[in-house]
Parts: structure tokens; sequence; C-alpha cells
């Protein structure tokens, strides 16, 4: 198999799906469309019901008293995002916004493209409806430092610890026996399982005899190991937030939601005050729909900050040129942060065994993960790696790397020719709390104009060492008796950039790092507490709007983000209930 083909497979799959779309094999599950122009008087209306909109509206409407009105770009999700097996071909299809990263002419040298695909749920649940189930919290000194940056202790790791357990209905029993079971909880909305295959356990033994820690939870707090991870699937199906916290409350009365509807405006009165959002229907009509209580913005990293600079919050200077009248400069879009993706491969022992048939109703392939620290005396991660085990199955590895990552398609033959009768460790590392800063910006003062998004991966030179540090640290994992014994050897690519150092040097290495890296899809920290929010993620310089998404993080966290977009919607929704009114 070539990309060429690989390619092709994929859009003769993206085809079928368009045809199981049409027949609304899935419609039942889902809350209805509401006509917008016939919603009642909203107490609140959300814009956006993805991974933390769609938490929001479940638990403010818990109240009867009021109406929560949701307002999504998209519509249902459709079969084929429920099966775990099938998250490669979501990508670039009506369920994702497409959008794509900017040409910085430095990062992503050795790519198909010289841009970088950064694919965004356009869909009820949004990211966490095509995300790739990882549920991993990040490090307790990530949320310290939210903390710190807010001003509010609030906003710790110990005391989001109750939100993390109140959202959990973990299905797990060895870790609910174990001694971290009390960090975790079985009555929320959001079902757990965990990868329990045999097949990582061979390879937590090797990591284990170089040093690394193996745990059975790095939820609990201490974070440092490797593991296997904890997944957002439950009875072979997703668990987007659409599906754990909107499927159960279909039919609740007080809780509109407007599908296929594009939010292009917030609307202010003379005070300032948010009193609710212009919008374009399905079917192009532009309407009001006006909101007595709050306006929440969740409608991820790039369009949130999007929505708020079209409103006229933002950098007075951007706004200006584009003829936009400020009501609130803040640094808004300023502050995109991102793991950058690196991706490594491992060749281990030769087989001629035949993969089992695929199972759609599991992860893909066995993994597990790894949160390692290069001073083995530090009590925190500097790298996270998520690793995937291909046995004698190239063309699983041809479809990481042509339809998820995008690499080059000389990358692609040539990690597919390794995987022929081979056992292949496919890893993905980042960097756990990147320095590096990008920036979303309005293209225009279109709202149907996509955003310009500039990733700024490895703008701060300090991100390139702390990455070969973390890969020297890494594949250390060669020395381990397992590696010896099958002739496990890390896999040095020709690249023509690179083809001048020797293999192993920091010099290659820094050079492999700017050709063979992409975005893990975590993107946050747009709008972030501290400079654009107040601590109760309240618009700073305006009134009854706030913001509840990853946008709203002062800084990533040092692992996959979904659980700390979970965590942050449930305090969100405590916040609005009960703290003050937004004056």
């Amino acid at each position: 198999m070539d990309v060429s083909s690989a390619l092709a497979t994929a859009q003769v799959v993206k085809g079928a799906f368009l045809v199981l779309t049409a027949l609304a094999l899935t419609t039942y599950k889902w809350p209805e469309n509401k006509n917008a122009e016939d919603l009642p008087v909203c107490d609140y209306t959300i814009v956006g019901a993805g991974t933390a909109g769609s938490i929001i509206a479940n638990r403010l409407s818990e109240d009867p008293g009021v109406n929560v009105c949701v307002i999504e770009a998209g519509g249902d999700p459709p079969f084929e995002s429920e099966i775990p097996s099938l998250f490669p071909y979501l990508p670039k299809t009506n369920i994702d916004w497409n959008f794509t990263s900017e040409d910085d002419g430095f990062s992503a040298q050795y790519r198909r493209n010289k841009y970088i695909d950064l694919p965004t749920g356009k869909v009820l649940g949004g990211s966490s409806t095509i995300h790739h189930f990882y549920h991993v919290r990040g490090d307790p000194n990530d949320y310290d430092d939210w903390a710190n940056a807010s001003g509010d202790d609030s906003w710790s790791w110990q005391n989001l610890l109750p939100y993390f357990i109140k959202s959990e209905n973990l299905e797990d029993e060895y870790i609910l026996n174990s001694e971290t079971g009390k960090y975790h909880g079985t009555n929320g909305y959001l079902r757990l399982t965990r990868e329990n295959r045999d097949l990582p356990l061979k390879y937590l033994k090797a990591f284990k005899e170089m040093g690394h820690k193996i745990v059975e939870d790095v939820n609990a707090g201490e974070t440092l190991g490797f593991t296997r991870p904890l997944f957002s699937i439950s009875g072979g199906v997703r668990q987007s937030s659409a599906s754990s916290y909107l499927t159960p409350i279909k039919d609740r009365q007080n809780l509109y939601i407007v599908k296929n509807t594009m939010v292009t405006k917030i609307i202010f009165d003379g005070n300032k005050q948010a009193t609710g959002v212009q919008c374009i229907t399905s079917d192009g009509n532009a309407i009001t729909i006006n909101t007595q209580k709050e306006v929440i913005i969740s409608a991820g990293a790039f369009n949130t900050p999007k929505l708020l600079m079209l409103s006229g919050i933002g950098p007075r200077h951007h706004l200006n040129n584009l003829g936009i009248e400020v009501l609130s400069d803040l640094p808004v879009g300023e502050n995109l942060q991102d793991h950058m993706a690196v991706i490594l491969i491992h060749k281990l022992e030769a087989t001629t065994e035949t993969p089992p048939a695929a199972d759609p109703t599991k992860f893909p392939l066995p993994t597990f993960i790894g949160l390692g620290a290069v001073n083995k005396s530090q009590s925190y991660p500097d790298y996270m790696t998520l690793n995937l085990i291909s046995r004698n199955y190239p063309a699983a590895l041809m479809q990481l790397c042509s339809s998820v990552f995008a690499l080059h398609d000389d990358v692609c033959s040539q990690m597919y020719a390794a995987g022929v009768d081979r056992e292949v460790l496919f890893t993905v590392m980042n960097v756990g709390r990147p320095i590096s800063r990008g920036h979303v910006e309005l293209r225009s003062a279109n709202p149907e104009d996509p955003p310009i998004i500039y990733t700024g991966f490895l703008s701060a030179n300090a991100d390139i060492i702390k990455n070969i540090d973390s890969i020297i640290d890494y594949i250390r994992i060669t020395e381990s008796d397992y590696f010896r014994n099958v002739g496990g050897e890390t896999m040095y690519f020709d690249l023509p950039n690179c083809r001048n150092l020797s293999s192993s040097t920091r010099a290659y290495w820094r050079c492999y790092i700017l050709n063979m890296m992409d975005t893990t899809f975590h993107y946050s920290s747009t709008c972030p507490m501290g400079s654009v929010l107040d601590s109760s993620l309240r618009v700073k310089g305006v009134s009854k709007l706030r913001v509840a998404d990853a946008s709203a993080m002062p800084n990533i966290v040092s692992s996959n983000i979904n659980a700390a977009v979970v965590v942050l919607a449930e305090k969100a929704a405590d916040l609005i209930k009960y703290s003050q009114p937004c004056a």
C-alpha cells in the first residue's frame, strides 16, 4: 500500500459514511433540533454544544426554573463517530471545522503540505466527538498554576478534584478497588474504561528496567510513570460529552438546542452588558436570540476568540485595522498553546503472525502511555508519550501517518515498509508544558471567514532543547533487555534535510523534530483567566458574558486536555449557578 492508495481508501470510506449519515441512524439518541425562531426567552444562552458546552447545558438545566438555549454550528454526531476504531476517518469531514495553520516558514519543514491540519469538532460534543479517547488529567502542578494565574485557589488541583470525581463513571474495578479508587467517581455522566490488552505489559516491564515508574493510575496525583490508560469508551461506544451529558437529558423540557446555526456576534446594550447573540441559521436567515441572565461562550480555542473579536473584544490595534468597534481592549487570541507532536518509531521483533480481525468496539491498537522526566529527581513530567503497538499491521501505521498526522508521503512509505512482518512501536511524544506561544487573529470582519492561526510551534528555542532532551531520555529504552533480545531499534528516517547529520546526535534530533512534527490537537489558552477572564470566567470590561472551554485555561496541562476541559466545565456550571450574579 502506498500513500495515494491509503488516502484514496480513506476518501471511499468517508463517502460511505456520508450515505450512512443520510440514513440518520443515530438521530433518536440526540436532543431534537429547535427552531431558533421558536425559542422562549432564554435565561442562559450557550454558544457551542462541544465538550464544555454540553456539560454546562446539562448542569444549568438541572434547575427547571430556567430556560437554557444552546446554539451549535454543527449537527448530530454520525454513526461512525461512535465507533472507536474509526476515529482516523473523522477529520476533514463535515463534522470538522477543517481549520489549518499558517505556514510560519520554520516548523513543518517536511510534510505533505506546508501547513498543519487542525481538526476541531463541528458537531454536538465538539472535539470530544472526534478526539482519540485518552482520558488523562494532567499533573497537579498544572492546576496549581491555574490558581496562581487566576489569583483564586479554587482552581487548584486539590479543589478541582471533587469535580473530576463528580464527572466520572469509572467502570474499571481494579482501579476502583485499589488505593487510588477514592480519587475516582462512579456516579458521573462520563463513562470510562481502561486498556486491558496484555501486549503493552512487556513494554511496561522494559520501561521499568530503564528506571521509569510503572503505575496503575496516573490520574490520582502521582503522574510520573508508564501505564495502560483510561479511555472515554464504554460498551464499545465513544463517550463524547454529547453522548454522556446530552443524551440522558434529551427530553428535558427547559433545554433548547438549535443545531446547524452559527453565532456571528454577541450583542451588548449601552452598558456593555451581553443581551444576546446574532446567528445565521441553516437556511441562511439572520436572527437574534435574546438572553436574560448570561451568555456563555464555549466555542473552543479557535472560535471563541474569533467570536469575541468579531464582537469588539480583543486587541485594539487588530480590531481597529478591521473597522470593528472596540468594547474591551484585551489580549484575546494571543496565548495559543498546544502540544506539538514528534512521531517516533521503534522496530521490534520479526513476526509473520496474521493480525487479528479488527474489533471496531476497541481502540484500534494496543496502547500504553508514559509521562517522563528528564531530571529523575523531579516529581512532575517533562514529556508525555502515547504509544501504539502494531504487530505486522503496516496498514495501521499508514493510516496513522497519512490520515491522522499527514506526514510526508515518503515518511509514510518508510513507515509502512518498517511494519511489514514486524512489530512496531508508534510513539507520539510531546513536551508537556511548552514555552512557545501561537496566536489567533481574524482574517476579516466577515464571520464566515476562518480565523488566522499561527501555532507558534518551536518559536522558543528552549522547546527545541526540551524536545531533544525528552527524545534522548525516551529512546534509552533500546538498552533494555527486551529490546536487546529482539533486536529493537530506533528508526532513523531518511529525511532529505537531515542527511548530512550523524544519526542520534543532538543536531540530528533538532533536524528530525522540525521534520517529523505535527499537532497533538490540544489547542488551548487563547482567552485565559488572568488576562482576558477573571477567576469566575467572566470577560473583563463587559458584563453578563463568560467563557468556559479550553480557551479559558491560563496554561495547557501536561497531558491530553479533554479531562481538563471536562473539569473546567463542571466548575464553570457551579460558578454560574451559585456565585454572585454576573453584574
